[in-house]
Order: structure tokens, then C-alpha cells, then sequence
């Protein structure tokens, strides 16, 4: 069985869903360079520079590129030039809950920046403090608190497609409906549900082959399969259920 460690699934729950477990080892360190040049950055404005315009750039760097998930100017830095001095993978773009992590620390820095812009040292070390805890924690672990806060909302709000219970399972699959497996090829050779049929996710809305009679969605953890749910029902389709993580058949 292929397992995931706990800096994959954080890398997971920031979007990288699509991704086999060996993918997400091959970017893992790549991914920390954009946040942990964003915490340096920030730490120098804080400790050397004290200028709020500086704190107001470097907002910027975070915010703007929410509507361009390939063109992070650090991300850009990285893949143009650093990689090939280790020799490392191209980054991918940046899914949404990674955008939306890269917000929150811009809208952190524009607390720096004004704090400092009212001569406010301590508010503006208390959001600094804030910031690069947090950054830390992404940079050592991939576990992005943003995400986690993401999926919550998703929830708070009804968004979030839960796991259906494994006795409707069988009971739909009774009536027809039929099991998908969204994780990889490699993933659904070495562990799978019998008589369950492999759509990756990464080819799911191009794929001529996706039960119109009802599918039930399932991955490995469950973020894959509720991403599937999401953008089948923006197809079109109606009858798609998300049962979650293969660990709940087998368990």
C-alpha cells in the first residue's frame, strides 16, 4: 500500500491532490523556497528595515498572484533559475488553498506595514511573530494552517462533500451506481476496491468513460475524490457521491 507521510499529506491538503506520492516527494523541497524567501523577507523588514512600504511590497508578492496560479514571481525565480543549479523539478502552478495561504500572509504584512506606518513597533513584532510561526511550520512540515481554515470554511458553509456511510455505498452500488478510483494508476495497481474503474483525477474531465448511471468517488484520503465531486457537478453531473478514503471499505 502506498504510504503517505505527514509532510505529503500536508501537500495534499494546500491542493496538490492530483499528484502519486513519489510526485509530491520530487516537489517537496521546491515548494518550500516561495515561503521561506517570504519569511527572510519579512524578517529583514521587521528587524533592519522597519519601512512599511517594504511590508506593502511584499504583500503584494502574496495577493496579486491569487489570479495567476503559474506566475508567482517567486515560484518564477525558482523554476528560471534555482532548480537547475540543484537539478530539482519544475514547480507546478499553485492550486487554490495554496493562493489563498499565500493571501493571508500578504494581508499579514500589510498589518506590518501598517503598524509601522503608525509608529506601532509592538503590533507590528506581534503580526511578524504570527507570520513566521506560521511560515515556519509550512516550511519544516507542509501543513499550511490557511488550508486547514479553508477546509473548515468549506464545511461551515456547505460546500464540503462529505463522505457518504459505507452501508448507502452498497446500497447504490446495488441500484447501479458504479465505484471510481481517482488516485493514480500506479496507486490503484498496488491497492483498490474490486470491481471499482480507474479515472485519475489529473484526466478526469476529459475522460469518455465516467458512469452516467451514478459513480461514487473515492481516493486516499478523501480530498482527491471530493475534488472529483466538485468538478463533475460543474459538468453536469448529478448523481456523483464522494464515499472518501479506500481505508474506510477496507476497514
Amino acid at each position: 500500500m502506498t504510504k503517505f507521510n505527514l509532510q505529503q499529506n500536508g501537500l495534499m491538503q494546500q491542493g496538490y491532490c492530483t499528484y502519486s506520492g513519489d510526485k509530491l516527494k520530487s516537489i517537496s523541497n521546491g515548494l518550500r523556497f516561495t515561503p521561506l524567501l517570504c519569511m527572510f523577507l519579512a524578517i529583514f523588514g521587521l528587524l533592519v528595515l522597519q519601512n512599511p512600504y517594504w511590508h506593502f511590497a511584499i504583500a503584494a508578492l502574496g495577493i496579486v498572484p491569487f489570479w495567476f496560479p503559474n506566475a508567482h514571481p517567486l515560484d518564477l525565480l525558482y523554476n528560471h533559475g534555482v532548480r537547475h543549479i540543484f537539478k530539482a523539478e519544475k514547480l507546478p502552478a499553485n492550486p487554490l488553498p495554496r493562493r489563498i495561504a499565500c493571501v493571508m500572509g500578504g494581508l499579514m504584512n500589510v498589518g506590518i506595514g501598517f503598524a509601522f506606518s503608525y509608529q506601532n513597533v509592538f503590533l507590528a513584532y506581534a503580526f511578524g511573530v504570527v507570520l513566521i510561526v506560521l511560515q515556519l511550520v509550512v516550511i519544516t512540515t507542509h501543513i499550511c494552517v490557511a488550508s486547514i481554515m479553508y477546509e473548515g470554511l468549506l464545511k461551515m458553509f456547505g460546500k464540503y462533500e462529505g463522505p457518504i456511510s459505507l452501508s448507502k455505498t452498497k446500497d447504490l452500488l446495488g441500484k447501479g451506481f458504479q465505484l471510481v478510483d481517482v488516485r493514480s494508476p500506479e496507486e490503484y495497481q498496488e491497492r483498490k476496491i474490486d470491481g471499482a474503474i480507474n479515472i485519475p483525477l489529473d484526466i478526469l474531465e476529459n475522460n469518455k468513460h465516467i458512469p452516467k448511471n451514478g459513480a461514487i468517488m473515492y481516493c486516499r484520503s478523501g480530498m482527491r475524490s471530493l475534488d472529483a465531486v466538485q468538478r463533475l457537478k460543474k459538468m453536469g453531473y448529478k448523481d456523483v457521491l464522494n464515499f472518501g478514503s479506500i481505508d474506510r471499505w477496507h476497514e
